[in-house]
Parts: structure tokens; C-alpha cells; sequence
């Protein structure tokens, strides 16, 4: 994913995803940049064009709460969580690795059943996208 590296006054230094920085001066962006923001570079000829990536919902643009989240399917995640998220399954298939490992470790608790179940009651009220997608 592109990011902004860099900004000396009219210039922001962009890493493209080869690895190559480029200078872009700021009337081409559509955006106040900042330090870090993941951006889309688009080429129209000679110009290039940088906008500021946009996480989309059935909403509209997500908050920076949302950054960090997955979408997953609602029924998969729910029933994963149901059934088998006593052994942190719900959270190996929604990309969170660590916690999954952590709901392993601990299972002979009884803990990470009782939060998963917690998380499968969180999922069944959670609103699904158009797709039946929702975020975790």
C-alpha cells in the first residue's frame, strides 16, 4: 500500500508499493496529508493524482476505529464462535492470530469460552452489510 514518507513544504514524498518514492506536489492531492496515511496513486498521463485510501461500509467511510478491523462473513463468525470458540477458532478465521493462540493456550480455563460466547451474542447483534459481512 502506498504511504506518505515525507512532507517539505509544496512536496510530499510518497513509497509506491514498488518501493519507489516519488515527489508529488500538494495540488495534487485531494487532501491535507499527513505523516503515514495510506493513500491511492493514480496516473493520468503525465499527472499524478493521490487520494486519501477510504475504508468503505454500507454507511459510508469508516472511522479510525474501524481501520484495524476485518470484515467476515457474520454467519460463519457466529457459528465459529458458538461452536468452537472456546478454542479461539472465531479468531484465527477473523485475522487475529495472537488472540486465537491466547484462547488456545488458556481453553482448559473455561475463560475464553465464556468470551466467546460473550463475542458470539456482540456478533448476532451486530448489523451486516449488504454481503452479510460485519466488522471485528
Amino acid at each position: 500500500m502506498p504511504r506518505i514518507i515525507g512532507i517539505k513544504g509544496d512536496t510530499v514524498q510518497i513509497r509506491t508499493e514498488s518501493g519507489k518514492i516519488i515527489d508529488v506536489n500538494n495540488s495534487q492531492l485531494n487532501f491535507l496529508p499527513e505523516m503515514g496515511d495510506e493513500i491511492e496513486v493514480f496516473r493520468d498521463g503525465n499527472r499524478v493524482v493521490v487520494s486519501k485510501k477510504q475504508y468503505q461500509t454500507q454507511n459510508g467511510i469508516v472511522s479510525a476505529y474501524m481501520v484495524n478491523k476485518k470484515p467476515v462473513s457474520k454467519t460463519a463468525y457466529c457459528l465459529l464462535a458458538f461452536f468452537l470458540g472456546g478454542i479461539g477458532i472465531h479468531k484465527f478465521y477473523s485475522g487475529r492470530i495472537a488472540a486465537g493462540i491466547l484462547y488456545l493456550l488458556f481453553c482448559w480455563t473455561g475463560i475464553p469460552a465464556f468470551i466467546a460466547f460473550i463475542e458470539f451474542i456482540i456478533g448476532i447483534c451486530k448489523e451486516s452489510d449488504s454481503n452479510g459481512m460485519i466488522w471485528v
